[in-house]
């Protein structure tokens, strides 16, 4: 099966994307941006097709449609051409959330299409619970035991993941936590804008997140979560520290390490950056971010099924922490779901 793709994205992203597509040693047949003059720019530095629009370049027949970028302004026309790419073998990866419940409960994206509810049929990535140094850690983990209290600390540059890319991050951290303890009970938020405004955004938007995110989470039983989130502090890096009567437990797109209370290693890897085709394109993109986005996109170019976000569980506690932030109160992800 030849691997192609179809990439929305801002020009600022195609040195990352064709390094990218080179490792993947996948064709990107065409290319589009929320501002068409971009999107021309786009294509002719992936040096491909102009595909015009997001609809377009849905229907373009690539393997696998790229996201890379914020995708507004196409109302149900958008879950629509995703819900009919994907019943005709097409994957949808998206690199932004979505609208997820209970914000957008009744929206577009979680109408029932074709059998299927559209959101579910995008793929959102790369998570690092889901990424090789988790799978590379899962019997570690599980050896591990209880965990009382969590940390996730993530970095991501806009030219890398597109804008809003602390929304794709807070998804990132919470996916892990709620893999590992659960769902809070409280969550309390705060942001700092890049302009000092430190509000997100009034429709409650993931995709259009931006600035340093902090926020603690309490979960059933006494377990805490600390998360710091930025998509201003420049290149990528991911990092999850767990805490238990075990020791700690480090997960980070580099490997895993557990390190018992006396301070002695019991389990550790390392995950080196494959070997670059030497090119000016992969000079500028950073290892961890090729190396994350290939294990989250081969699997599709390759049709192998992988599972949607849970957002049952995310789409709540992502409301309380941008509720929180808004209203500088602590929010609680079940009161939210209950007034949908």
């Amino acid at each position: 099966m030849e691997r192609s793709l179809a990439i929305w994205a801002t020009p600022e992203q195609a040195p990352l994307l064709g390094a990218l597509s080179k490792e993947l040693d996948a064709t990107i047949v065409a290319a589009a941006s929320p501002v068409r003059a971009h999107g021309t720019t786009l294509a002719s530095s992936l040096d491909t097709e102009f595909a015009g629009d997001a609809l377009d370049l849905i229907n373009v027949g690539a393997r696998c449609v790229l996201l890379a970028t914020a995708c507004d302004g196409y109302g149900a026309a958008l879950p629509q051409a995703v819900s009919r790419a994907a019943s005709e073998g097409h994957a949808i990866a998206s690199l932004t959330p979505l609208p997820m419940p209970p914000t957008d409960a009744a929206g577009p994206w979680h109408a029932p299409l074709r059998g299927r509810v559209p959101i579910d049929a995008v793929r959102f990535g790369p998570l690092l619970r889901r990424g090789s140094a988790a799978e590379d850690a899962e019997e570690t983990l599980l050896a591990f035991g209880e965990i009382r209290s969590a940390m996730f600390a993530g970095f991501r540059d806009p030219t890398l993941a597109g804008e809003g890319a602390t929304g794709a991050l807070l998804v990132d951290a919470l996916d892990l936590l709620v893999g590992v303890l659960g769902e809070a009970e409280r969550v309390e938020a705060a942001l700092a804008g890049p302009t000092g405004s430190g509000k997100p955004p009034a429709d409650m938007n993931l995709g259009a997140l931006t600035g340093d995110l902090t926020a603690h989470a309490r979960f059933e039983g006494g377990a805490s979560a600390v998360i710091m989130l930025s998509d201003r502090a420049g290149g990528w890096g991911r990092l999850a520290t767990l805490l238990g009567e075990a020791g700690r437990l480090e997960l980070g797109d580099d490997g895993h390490r557990w390190i018992d209370p006396s301070g002695k290693t019991v389990d550790s890897t390392e995950r080196r950056a494959r070997s670059r085709r030497g090119d000016n394109e992969s000079d500028q993109a950073p290892p961890a971010a090729i190396d994350a986005l290939v294990a989250f996109l081969a699997p599709l170019l390759d049709g192998r099924a992988t599972p949607p976000l849970d957002t049952r569980h995310l789409g709540p506690m992502a409301s309380a922490v941008m509720l929180s932030a808004r209203t500088g109160q602590a929010e609680s992800p079940t009161t939210l779901r209950a007034m949908v």
